[in-house]
């Protein structure tokens, strides 16, 4: 088993066997049961121990817990709902059952939301509808924001840092007589998760080794009878070694915790009474990973500092990827590379993927050498060898981004640009900044929704379904020196650019207009002629005029006849006919 490391990453069990132990002579062990009792342990445990689902007939789990599919962001819903489903399912219950024992005792759910009748938690018995609400919980991990959280804490906090972390938030939460969440790992075999109680002092023994503070829990692993002092994490801290008795684990320092202790961030997309909003702060923790054998360097981007975060050489493992909290970050590759770099940016609202296509030219003809810099909102690529041919640039958001929601997924293809270009996201649609000529294509996206509201997906649930904005315009095609907003209206797609420089994009480029330069003439039905003769001759070469713009007689075909109506409409402007 892995550690967490990815949004495909599910938590998973190992088997343990009984562990030699011993305790210190002047500790009583009936002290941990005590204090257990006192935190509320005898009552605040589900009676159910850690299952796994059957796995035999997959479609059928997946109509059967289709609550996940509905709960999807577009992060989660555009990558691979069917991947991330498999896994999550094939893992045990423990993350449910700790995250329900969690929001149970802290209040913030009732037993009888989880069963009808029962008073306390342990009174709960397992059913067919306990086990949707329990697996509904085991879907945090599959959700941008918690699996975030904790990979951060897991990859960028040193040990003795989560071991720090582990006991003051057991004090704290202990003052309080809150529960909290932790999930546990190694790096090969062993990955749980199980609910901290509290916290005590003593002197306990294991395996000749010396431990002075004893985090109390509730693990599903064992027999599902409330506290278990053998599934407790006992910890030295002075020098921060830990050991888990009933695993059998932690004596050298090879497990890694994340803790969590906000209810809103272990209820959010929960199945009873979900958390809207998050109380922790998790906007600025950026997942960064990058597939490249170039000499690649990583900054998390702060105030406007750069900090190195990662150096990577030619010669290492090509896919990386990483947890950073950052405002945003910049990847710089310095020389030529054997492979397709691709890039992919993650916070709680955008999924951005940039990928540097051949485009049939070998490669080293056209040295992928480019700074990007990549933010919430802004993705800007500045070349720093030759020109790109071409870039595949996906921007996928959180529907209510936009006015017209639920469009929120943008395919952009940057052909034969300058040096240099800034795509930013803005409220009313995709901004193309450049510095030179550029061609692209613009490709929006929604997802069609159900009568409730949900997403729809098809029949294998491999994939959303998606629709283009309309069948037969479904592109922005683009050839332009200017900046230029592509936004969406009435199922429409419209340009703007801005043509007294306020830098609001109000002025609508009219039919006939391909180069977006705000005007309608020769140069345009140059363009329009281009495009007609390439087309005919079954050319590969890219020219950036679409029927959106270019068929200016609107009958459906770009040909010399639009160049000629062009010219027309550019006589009778120059020669006052039309003002």
């Amino acid at each position: 088993m892995k550690k967490i490391l990815s949004v495909l990453t599910a938590f998973t069990l190992c088997t343990s066997v009984s562990p030699l132990y011993s305790y210190a002579d002047d500790v009583n062990i009936t002290d941990l049961n005590s204090i257990a009792s006192s935190l509320g342990a005898d009552t605040d445990y589900m009676n159910i121990a850690d299952y796994h689902h059957n796995y035999d007939d997959i479609t059928a789990l997946m109509d059967k817990y289709t609550d996940y599919f509905w709960n999807c962001s577009v992060l989660e819903a555009s990558y691979d709902p069917n991947g991330v489903f498999s896994k999550i399912i094939q893992s045990g219950s423990s993350i449910g059952i700790s995250a329900l024992e969690v929001l149970s005792h802290n209040k913030v759910i009732k037993p009888s939301d989880i069963q009808p009748g029962a008073n306390t938690l342990n009174e709960i018995s397992y059913n067919d509808d306990v086990d949707k609400i329990i697996t509904s919980y085991q879907f945090l991990q599959g959700y941008t924001e918690f699996n975030n959280y904790t990979n951060f804490m897991v990859i960028n906090l040193s040990y003795d840092e989560q071991i720090n972390q582990l006991i003051e938030t057991a004090e704290n939460n202990m003052k309080n007589n809150k529960y909290f969440f932790i999930s546990v790992s190694d790096s090969e075999k062993f990955s749980h998760a199980v609910c901290g109680i509290g916290i005590a002092d003593g002197v306990w023994e294991w395996n000749g080794e010396e431990y002075d503070k004893c985090i109390l829990t509730l693990d599903s692993n064992e027999n599902a009878t409330g506290f278990n002092e053998k599934s407790c994490i006992y910890i030295n801290s002075e020098t921060k070694r830990c050991y888990i008795p009933s695993h059998e684990m932690g004596t050298d320092n090879n497990l890694s915790f994340a803790v969590v202790d906000d209810d809103t961030l272990l209820n959010y997309k929960g199945s009873i009474n979900p958390s809207k909003t998050i109380n922790t702060d998790i906007s600025d923790i950026k997942h960064i990973s990058y597939d490249t054998t170039s000499d690649t360097k990583l900054y998390a981007v702060n105030n406007g500092n750069k900090t190195l975060f990662d150096e990577t050489s030619s010669n290492e493992q090509a896919e990386r990827i990483k947890f950073i909290k950052a405002d945003s970050v910049h990847i710089n590759m310095n020389d030529e590379t054997t492979e397709y770099p691709h890039f992919r940016y993650i916070n709680s609202d955008r999924w951005i993927n940039i990928e540097f296509q051949n485009n049939g030219n070998v490669m080293n003809q056209k040295p992928y050498n480019a700074d990007v810099d990549i933010s919430d909102n802004e993705v800007h690529i500045k070349c720093n060898q030759d020109d790109i041919d071409d870039i595949d640039l996906q921007i996928r958001m959180n529907e209510g981004t936009y006015n017209y929601s639920p469009f929120f997924w943008w395919n952009i293809n940057l052909f034969d640009f300058a040096d240099e270009i800034n795509v930013e996201v803005r409220d009313n649609g995709i901004l193309l900044k450049n510095n030179g000529h550029i061609k692209a294509t613009i490709t929006p996206y929604c997802y069609l929704l159900d009568e409730n509201g949900h997403f729809k997906f098809n029949s294998s649930y491999s994939n959303i379904s998606i629709g283009s904005v309309n069948s037969q315009e479904k592109n922005a095609v683009i050839e332009t020196d200017n900046n230029v907003l592509i936004s969406i209206e009435n199922q429409e797609i419209m340009y703007y650019i801005d043509k007294n420089g306020d830098d609001v994009y109000d002025d609508i480029v009219e039919k006939g207009d391909v180069n977006c330069d705000g005007f309608i003439n020769a140069s345009d039905a140059s363009l329009v002629l281009a495009k007609y003769a390439s087309d005919s001759a079954n050319s590969s070469e890219y020219i950036g005029v679409g029927n959106n713009l270019g068929d200016y007689n609107g009958d459906g075909v770009i040909n010399a006849s639009d160049a000629s109506d062009v010219l027309a409409y550019y006589a009778d402007i120059s020669s006052g006919k039309i003002n």
